[in-house]
């Protein structure tokens, strides 16, 4: 699956981002998430906060 270069969700900015986590993931042996690629809680644009603004890069907004 493609991903969205500028996708912003939920877990993005509110603390839960498992890559900000990495660390307390790994002393809980948890599943290490190495880049936002591998990233579970990704669901594209149904979730992006960039979704229906200007910014949007599908919808022609700027790239990054």
């Amino acid at each position: 699956m493609k991903r969205c270069k500028a996708y912003v969700g939920i877990t993005c900015v509110n603390g839960s981002c498992p890559i900000a986590l990495r660390e307390e993931y790994e002393e809980r042996c948890m599943d290490v998430v190495k880049s936002c690629k591998e990233c579970h809680y990704y669901k594209g644009c149904e979730d992006c906060a960039w979704e229906g603004t200007l910014d949007c890069i599908k919808e022609g907004g700027k790239s990054g």
